[in-house]
């Protein structure tokens, strides 16, 4: 393991121990911690006796627990997983976007613990989650509540995860999201026994709060540090993502080719949870054999809807109208709807007419697409981050996004004119016509098929 955690292991094994840890960050990272900082802390033969791991819901026991002397003696240890109390008003709006990045990733669950979270500690209850299932909130609510843009995708994240939620019962409340906070505070305060450790996780923790504060004065905080820094970022930086494809893929005694590695992070992003996955697949995939190559990860990944959707929009963004059509039959093949089809691909558009106007304003009209990641780095961003005067908004819009995904699809918008660009949209429009009507009697598919081999087409810019 590498990172902070690495370090605070370290100094376990060296004797220096504090009272009570705090773990922040990515959900997985942050677990896989704590279970490391238990394997320094207790031998393996009295974990039965001397380690509990509870929730939030235990929080009022947990003083308790840790006043209870093990049998066989040594030290006890409380191991709190995805606890609340470091939520708050005023980062209900990431926990948000935690709860609708783990739903794209599949996570239902996952997505509805954090809803209900964030919903909490917005000052809302269950009438506002009712409505939420309904789709029966205004923009406003979207803006200053959930501090989302109201989407296609982001509607449907909602309200799938809010009747979840309403058909479970579950009740919510500014309450649930404050009760742990004081029985911790209260802990430490009075002070953990000596012969005792708290292991907090946590995905989202606030730093203003007197809690964290406090822990930062009498124990031990590490951020579980995969992501960028940025407020709201839930993505891992690109180098991050590929050293954690390179350790899983070395423990299961392994090796792995450079193209595999990038064929793993395009297609499922930079997400902890994605990642490990998707890798488990690959590996059972390959069996015995000691190495993964990139046409393992083409067999296993291609298969799902969300690497034919990769597979199309990487397509448009390329101009390979071969692909294109490759990844349409394919999307076609798994009842994936037309309507739901076009919006892909009307996305996809226009984040690359987005990305043109970057191009124009800030880049002279032109990305050399053969620039690497490093030099973009190193020569790009400070431009776009430059206070150059007016702004339509594409600046600031390419500005918020993953460097990486900024990267990618200015290279991308840089194949493109202008022009092409919006001559793409004037006809995704003449499609969403031809699919509600009908009324030239073309399969939908080929309607689909024509609208890509269009946007592919025309000079490309190389």
């Amino acid at each position: 393991m590498t990172g902070p955690i690495e370090k605070v292991v370290a100094d376990l094994q060296r004797g220096k121990r504090a009272a009570v840890y705090l773990l922040h960050g990515d959900e997985l990272v942050a677990r896989e911690g704590a279970k490391a900082l238990v394997e320094a802390l207790v031998p393996e033969a009295h974990r039965s006796l001397s380690v509990e791991v509870v929730g939030d819901d235990d929080a009022a026991s947990v003083g308790s627990r840790l006043r209870t002397v093990p049998l066989f003696g040594g030290l006890k240890v409380v191991v709190v997983h995805d606890t609340k109390a470091f939520v708050s008003k005023q980062n209900a709006g990431e926990v948000f976007k935690r709860s609708r990045d783990a739903w794209r990733e599949g996570d239902g669950k996952r997505a509805a613990r954090l809803l209900v979270q964030a919903t909490g500690a917005a000052g809302r209850d269950r009438a506002f989650v009712e409505r939420a299932a309904r789709a029966e909130l205004s923009d406003e609510a979207w803006e200053q509540v959930l501090g989302l843009k109201r989407d296609e995708d982001s509607e449907r994240w909602l309200q799938e995860t809010a009747g979840r939620l309403a058909a479970d019962g579950v009740e919510i409340s500014e309450r649930s999201t404050e009760s742990a906070a004081p029985v911790y505070e209260e802990l430490l305060r009075q002070g953990i026994p000596a012969g005792a450790v708290l292991i907090l996780t946590a995905e989202v923790a606030d730093q203003r709060r007197a809690l964290f504060k406090r822990i930062a004065d009498a124990g031990v905080v590490v951020d579980c540090g995969v992501r960028t820094g940025k407020l709201g970022e839930t993505q891992m930086k690109p180098d991050v993502a590929r050293g954690r494809i390179r350790e899983a893929v070395a423990r299961a005694g392994k090796r792995i080719d450079d193209g595999a590695v990038a064929g793993i992070v395009e297609r499922t992003g930079f997400s902890v949870r994605a990642l490990k996955s998707e890798l488990e697949k690959i590996l059972l995939y390959v069996g015995d054999r000691n190495e993964v190559r990139s046409e393992d990860v083409l067999q296993v990944l291609s298969n799902t809807r969300d690497a034919s959707v990769f597979d199309l929009t990487n397509a448009i963004e390329e101009r390979d109208a071969a692909r294109a059509l490759r990844a349409l039959r394919a999307l076609a093949a798994q009842r994936e709807a037309a309507q739901a089809i076009l919006g892909m691909l009307a996305g996809t558009v226009r984040s690359l007419l987005v990305a043109r106007c970057v191009v124009e304003k800030r880049l002279d009209g032109h990305l050399d697409p053969r620039a690497t990641y490093a030099t973009f780095q190193a020569r790009v961003v400070p431009r776009l981050a430059a206070d150059a005067g007016e702004d339509d908004g594409s600046v600031a819009k390419v500005r918020a996004m993953h460097p990486f995904r900024a990267f990618n699809l200015l290279r991308a918008a840089s194949r493109f004119t202008q022009a092409e660009l919006l001559r793409g949209l004037s006809a995704i429009h003449d499609a969403d016509l031809a699919l509600k009507n009908n009324s030239s009697g073309q399969a939908e598919g080929t309607i689909l098929e024509t609208l890509a081999l269009g946007v592919c087409g025309g000079e490309q810019r190389r």
